[in-house]
């Protein structure tokens, strides 16, 4: 694995562990708690959302590259 992609794939699984976490403790604030589990499906959609984002954002602005226009 090259070395960029190791520290995507770990820049990846510390926001997955934030998300987890930040969740999972606001619920218990709330007094309306959920499970670990729950808590963590939710954190790998919202990081699989951004991750799809970043990619078209990173495709526009390379296609303006492309085409010698600023996006």
């Amino acid at each position: 694995m090259a070395r960029s992609r190791r520290v995507e794939a770990v820049s990846i699984a510390l926001w997955w562990g934030a998300f987890t976490t930040l969740l999972w403790g606001a619920g218990q604030i709330r007094d309306t708690p959920a499970s670990l589990v729950t808590c963590a499906a939710s954190a790998a959609l919202l990081i699989s959302l951004g991750e799809v984002a970043h990619w078209v954002r990173c495709r526009i602005r390379d296609r303006a590259a492309r085409n010698n226009r600023t996006p």
